[in-house]
């Protein structure tokens, strides 16, 4: 009995919670160019390229046709405290993963969902939100919680928005989140992120390769040599301009196999971005007989190298191992980036660990306007592929 009153008395403080105002002032505007630069360069300082103003030039310039970019600083006593990158998306049930194929037909016929994402669907990790030091964790995603609130209210006037995302996060990032349980939203667990972790004397990829077992180091070599063989040759490039058309659409020709595809980059992203990275940003293309077949980025976020888009011509790399070399190519970028923690993304966890990669659990947060459409939403979001990445040691065991 005490067991229920205590829950009941919990679930009255969590409703007042959430319809009560944090007492913080907000900017909210609809390009970054709207909002104070120095203020929001003083959270974002030190925090993830994602949240640069020269990203998010370009993600405002190159925005997927699906979706409306939005931005956030708090404030407290006139100082920036907190700042906010937010995402509106329009997802049809084409975009979501169903194991029946008639409820996916009808799912795609009926489904249509207006999704705010704290985040950004075209990067992968937690590039949603920054605190100031002085400002607690919890607070902050309090702060996270009001202000999606305030937006999907806002919204109103362009169509219902029903349905909030957080992602991406880490298993360490978690626990400090919790407090978004309070708001009602839910834990999703999602794919692992493929992550390798190099030795801090490791300066080169032949250095990288002396680190492996001989059983996976032949592999790397196997793949470099069929291609030479081929005479397939790959290139790192600066200027992406000439290559653009040829790049963007092999990324479709990838971003269209996808099971989960919930924003499609516009041409002109790529070069965009480089553009605006500059040193921060990799970018190698594959050659057949002159012809670009495969091309693959990396993005320097903070001491991390993020192997970001990759694509390929599919029937050509049926033949030959394009997509295996594409993802040495990223472990070569980040070492030549100087990087010693190598980010490999979600899906294809079985080639990534033969490289060395280890799976990092990573999770959203999820929360739909109406309870009982809160729960179906969960089951569908559920089914977006969750595969256990295979644990193994790529590198020799270390002496002593």
């Amino acid at each position: 009995m005490k067991d229920t009153f205590r829950l009941l008395k919990d679930k009255k403080l969590r409703h007042k919670e959430r319809y009560t105002s944090l007492g913080y002032q907000y900017v909210i505007a609809d390009n970054i160019n709207f909002l104070k630069k120095d203020d929001w360069n003083e959270i974002t300082k030190n925090k993830s390229v994602f949240m640069s103003i020269d990203y998010l030039r370009v993600l405002d310039a190159y925005s997927p046709e699906n979706t409306e970019q939005r931005y956030a600083l708090a404030y407290q006593e006139g100082k920036p405290i907190a700042a906010f990158v937010f995402q509106i998306a329009v997802i049809g049930g084409e975009q979501l993963v169903l194991p029946d194929k008639k409820l996916k037909e009808q799912v795609i016929k009926r489904y249509q969902e207006r999704v705010l994402v704290c985040g950004n669907l075209v990067s992968n990790g937690l590039h949603g939100l920054a605190f100031s030091d002085e400002l607690s964790i919890e607070q902050g995603w309090r702060i996270a919680a009001e202000l999606m609130y305030r937006i999907r209210r806002g919204e109103k006037i362009n169509g219902s928005v029903n349905f909030a995302i957080v992602k991406d996060f880490n298993e360490n990032e978690l626990e400090a989140s919790m407090v978004m349980e309070r708001y009602s939203y839910r834990k999703i667990q999602t794919d692992p992120d493929m992550v390798l972790q190099l030795s801090q004397n490791c300066d080169s990829f032949d250095e990288y390769l002396q680190l492996l077992t001989s059983k996976y180091r032949n592999r790397i070599k196997k793949v470099i040599k069929t291609l030479q063989q081929a005479n397939i040759t790959d290139l790192r490039i600066v200027d992406l301009a000439p290559y653009e058309a040829i790049i963007h659409r092999l990324y479709l020709q990838v971003e269209e196999r996808a099971e989960v595809r919930p924003a499609t980059l516009p041409k002109g992203y790529f070069s965009a971005l480089a553009d605006a990275l500059d040193e921060g940003f990799c970018c190698s293309i594959i050659k057949l007989n002159n012809e670009v077949v495969g091309f693959v980025t990396t993005i320097k976020d903070g001491d991390i190298a993020k192997g970001y888009y990759v694509g390929f011509d599919a029937q050509i790399n049926q033949t030959f191992p394009i997509y295996f070399r594409l993802l040495q190519l990223v472990v070569e970028h980040g070492i030549s980036m100087g990087c010693q923690v190598i980010s490999f993304g979600r899906t294809a966890s079985e080639p990534k660990t033969g490289l060395g990669a280890k799976p990092s659990s990573t999770f959203v947060w999820a929360r739909h306007r109406l309870p009982s459409v809160n729960f179906i939403v969960r089951k569908l979001f559920r089914v977006i592929p969750y595969e256990e990445a295979p644990d193994r040691n790529a590198f020799k065991k270390l002496e002593g």
